[in-house]
């Protein structure tokens, strides 16, 4: 009669905790779908870097399209003389795009929609991790409040920043799984933090190293498989940096935070920078996350964890103040984070634990659900952005100032050989004391033709150099000369011959792709060894 008695009291209890969980998912299922329904919309969002990340998704696709797995160039962009922007820029976001542009044909569709998936993503995130720490109750509360930072809204409708929307997904996912022991997904989440903005998982990677150290030792050296698994891209990106120019236009001692503009709510869909208008964009901290952090202070029994999250609030809010730049000027890799209020990132972790924390010391957890509404009251009218009439892909494809651009601010990327080539060439070829005969294959990184030389001569493929093109005459690796005007040049002798151009991995892209071929090896062994021992 006990031991039923007991059956029956844990089934109730099992029955209760099954429905507050489903009542908390179908809560924060509806709160973040009103945040991002204007991106389900038809109309268009005007933001900073939207039309840079449509015009790269438009072209990530055509490389997909065409069989290349991890592209590496834009073969339309730069007036037609392609250029190695996805050699450089975070490509997760653009799979994610590339797949959703398949559904929609539409490249500004696929763009809104993986960004409205990204930020829902995110809150169910936090909610998993903070699930694993506080319960449900103080989870749905803190997944909440965290939803409505907003920095959220900043760079989702003003920034259109949609590489760190997904890289904050994989930032809460990371705390889950360190939470759960579950270090071969661990490995593969923080790899796709560092494909989903480099950036953000440099700034990332010490709070991790900190928390996992703090919560689960163990779980360290996922990161460094991580850093294996995502090896094809970052690698290749740090070594070739240095034959490229405008990675890095941005000046950080123009983009500190004054602290006023911290602690008093504004809302503004302008830039950063010093000058007469200064900053006209939002950089508040919010109400809701500084009462929430004021409330978790005052509550007893503070943990390692808690000191670890006040430290990290007390020190991104520091580096983002010009009382700073000291260290800024002192420390190099701190200076491609570009701008200090960057650090507004961590106000999204921050804010959930925070606001968890306080909830679970309430004693009645459930007046938590007062405070999310007085979060979402407050920052609610920031995820109504200003939408303009609709636009499509093929606006933007037909738009010279786009599809001849850089897909860079103020079309700065380029090669060390050559700046932006403002204007279109007049073919694909030109061809110095000859002509062309026969183009047998003409692909987006594969160009042969056969041509006829009365004398001498140079054959001009209006393609941009970079390493990795290699040029054969005849089935004979030749050199290629681009120090002239950063386009290739080959010297082709008199009489007929056949000229193939193509687009090849590097040493370093080559090591790369070994390096994240084998971390997936070694992951795969570790996930089998892992599953036997739990068998």
């Amino acid at each position: 009669m006990f031991r039923y008695s007991v059956y029956m009291g844990n089934s109730r209890y099992a029955v209760t905790m099954k429905m507050k969980m489903w009542i908390c998912v179908v809560i924060l299922f509806c709160i973040s779908v009103y945040a991002v329904l204007p991106l389900f919309g038809r109309g268009y969002i005007p933001t900073h870097d939207g039309e840079y990340h449509i015009m790269r998704i438009v072209e990530f696709s055509k490389m997909l399209g065409a069989g290349y797995v991890v592209p590496r160039w834009a073969p339309d962009l730069n007036s037609g003389y392609g250029i190695p922007i996805f050699n450089f820029h975070y490509p997760f976001p653009n799979y994610i795009g590339s797949f959703m542009r398949v559904f929609t044909h539409d490249a500004v569709s696929a763009f809104q929609i993986s960004m409205g998936l990204g930020y829902i993503l995110v809150v169910f995130m936090a909610f998993a991790w903070l699930t694993a720490l506080f319960g449900a109750v103080p989870a749905l509360v803190g997944a909440i409040t965290a939803a409505f930072v907003p920095y959220l809204f900043v760079d989702m409708y003003v920034r259109g920043t949609i590489g760190e929307i997904w890289a904050m997904v994989f930032l809460f996912l990371s705390l889950f799984l360190i939470e759960k022991k579950k270090y071969v997904f661990f490995a593969y989440t923080f790899g796709l933090l560092i494909v989903s903005h480099n950036i953000l998982a440099m700034v990332f990677t010490p709070f991790l190293f900190v928390y996992g150290t703090i919560r689960n030792p163990k779980a360290l050296w996922s990161m460094a498989l991580g850093a294996g698994l995502s090896a094809f891209f970052w690698l290749p990106a740090l070594i070739e940096q240095k034959f490229v120019v405008g990675l890095n236009t941005v000046n950080f001692r123009q983009h500190f935070v004054r602290i006023y503009e911290l602690l008093i709510p504004s809302w503004g869909t302008g830039f950063s920078g010093t000058g007469e208008m200064g900053n006209t964009i939002s950089f508040q901290l919010g109400i809701a996350p500084i009462v929430a952090i004021l409330g978790a202070l005052v509550t007893p029994k503070k943990s390692k964890l808690f000191v670890f999250f006040i430290l990290v609030f007390i020190a991104s809010v520091f580096l983002m103040l010009p009382v700073s730049r000291e260290i800024w000027e002192g420390i190099q890799l701190l200076q491609l984070v570009q701008y200090p209020w960057r650090l507004l990132s961590f106000m999204v972790p921050v804010t959930a634990y925070m606001t968890a924390y306080w909830v679970s010391r309430m004693n009645i957890q459930w007046w938590g659900v007062l405070f999310a509404v007085f979060a979402v009251a407050l920052s609610y009218s920031y995820a109504r952005p200003v939408v303009y009439e609709p636009r499509n892909e093929a606006y933007y494809v037909s738009q010279a100032n786009f599809t001849d651009g850089t897909s860079s601010m103020g079309n700065s990327f380029s090669t060390v050989w050559t700046g932006w080539k403002n204007e279109r060439p007049p073919a694909s070829y030109t061809i110095e004391n000859g002509r062309m005969t026969q183009q047998t294959r003409r692909k987006y990184l594969e160009k042969d033709l056969t041509v006829f030389m009365d004398d001498a001569g140079t054959v001009t493929v209006n393609t941009l150099y970079f390493p990795g093109w290699i040029a054969y005459v005849d089935g004979e690796k030749v050199p290629i000369q681009y120090m002239k005007d950063g386009v290739i040049h080959i010297s082709v002798p008199q009489g007929e011959h056949r000229v193939f151009v193509h687009f090849s991995g590097t040493p370093v892209r080559t090591a790369a792709n070994v390096l994240s071929l084998a971390s997936v090896a070694v992951s795969a062994v570790l996930g089998y060894t892992y599953g036997r021992k739990r068998l």
